[in-house]
């Protein structure tokens, strides 16, 4: 149907992370622990707990409790998933049932850029989002929300058979059964206190078949149950579209998270980065422009990157060279102090994403990351110590050998053993 506000995407928009609203955050008993508390991602329909979401994984990503939404959509870029929640809101959960849901909107582009100045709140609004074919989410199972109930709203108390299955739960003579519960708005419409969201033209989803291990939907995050041939992401500036390029390009030659979650390399490739600030440059009505408007063409993605064969052979003598100034400095340190020290390792490492050298690392594998920010270089051989005090020296002076033959920085990394 060729309606004027009808579009074929839909869209999750991400805001700053709000610990308010975040359960690991104030769920969190500061006087007792600096850990966190386990916390329901979801239930199952008997009303068991479901502890899905990996504390470890999410403290390694190193997110800030404050980030701003382009941290956040980084994130869930690395992780290859939207997380589902239970959208608090003033440390309430507003979503009903069992099941945790991962919210998105129709509202065509143009009324959410309208809708983000209006509401200025950027806890709720801002131009940063993933945006989905409407029918390739559809066959995922997401769906448009129930805004309201042919009844009076009534939620379960002891005694009725819905009552403990989730955080907030519907009562069983409402109409709505536990399955269909996370789709449930609560809607207030002809009443002094006037409760309507209907205008955010709301879908969800939530793992009803409880397929997936983890809580949230893989869109990166490679799985035999659905793909997304394509995704847009949208940010605000030209300036942020450069940082989602180069943070892609690093998941796409990472192959996977270092917790083991492997990427859909096809979806990454297929990727669009729209900037809201680069709309003026589409010959389109600001007032009625919608993603279905836009040449996908013309909007930026990752591109392959070409590399001479001359490169590769010169990275591949430089990283030779590299290897055996490394191993003469760990063993002129070695006979200088002896294998002292804690024990540890130390690695080369570049931050650079988009250059030929990189890629030349990648296909010579000679460099592998798990979406860290950073590659790994592979020398060869090391020198047989345990010491860190032996092992960094040598390899601060492959890097900087690197950096100087290669035109490109590298640095050193390092851990304990």
């Amino acid at each position: 149907m060729s309606r004027h506000d009808i579009t074929d995407w839909i869209i999750h928009f991400v805001h700053k992370r709000n610990s308010e609203n975040d359960p690991l955050e104030f769920s969190r008993d500061w006087e007792e622990t600096m850990d966190y508390i386990e916390f329901p991602d979801n239930f199952k329909f008997d009303g068991e707990p479901m502890f899905q979401t990996d504390i470890h994984a999410e403290e390694a990503y190193g997110l800030e409790s404050d980030a701003g939404a382009m941290g956040v959509l980084k994130k869930i870029l690395h992780d290859g998933i939207i997380k589902s929640g239970w959208s608090y809101r003033n440390g309430n959960p507003t979503i009903y049932g069992p099941k945790s849901a991962v919210c998105f909107t129709e509202m065509p582009l143009y009324a959410l850029i309208e809708y983000s100045k209006d509401r200025n709140n950027d806890n709720y609004i801002e131009p940063y989002g993933i945006a989905f074919l409407k029918n390739e989410l559809f066959e995922a199972g997401a769906r448009p929300v129930i805004y309201g109930l042919s009844g009076i709203h009534r939620e379960a108390i002891k005694g009725d058979k819905h009552f403990g299955i989730g955080l907030r739960t519907l009562s069983s003579d409402c109409g709505i059964g536990l399955k269909e519960m996370y789709r449930y708005v609560y809607t207030s419409i002809k009443t002094h206190k006037r409760i309507d969201w209907t205008h955010e033209r709301e879908w969800r989803w939530a793992d009803l078949e409880e397929k997936f291990e983890f809580a949230g939907l893989p869109f990166y995050a490679d799985n035999d149950e659905f793909k997304f041939s394509k995704i847009i992401v949208l940010v605000k500036t030209n300036e942020d579209v450069q940082d989602i390029i180069e943070h892609i390009q690093h998941l796409y030659h990472s192959k996977s998270t270092n917790y083991g979650t492997e990427y859909n390399l096809t979806t990454i490739a297929n990727t669009y980065i729209l900037s809201i600030e680069e709309l003026s440059k589409f010959d389109k009505d600001p007032d009625t422009i919608k993603l279905d408007d836009l040449p996908l063409n013309a909007i930026p993605k990752l591109s392959k990157i070409k590399v001479k064969q001359e490169t590769i052979e010169k990275v591949k003598n430089a990283i030779k060279v590299a290897s055996e100034i490394s191993y003469a400095e760990c063993e002129r340190v070695f006979n200088e102090k002896g294998d002292v020290g804690g024990c540890g390792w130390a690695y080369v490492v570049t931050y650079v994403t988009n250059s030929e050298i990189t890629q030349a690392l990648i296909d010579l594998e000679l460099a592998s990351s798990y979406g860290t920010g950073y590659y790994y270089i592979d020398l060869g051989k090391s020198f047989p110590a345990q010491s860190l005090e032996v092992d960094e020296p040598g390899k601060i002076k492959a890097a900087e050998y690197l950096t100087k033959e290669l035109g490109q920085y590298f640095t050193t990394h390092w851990k304990w053993d």
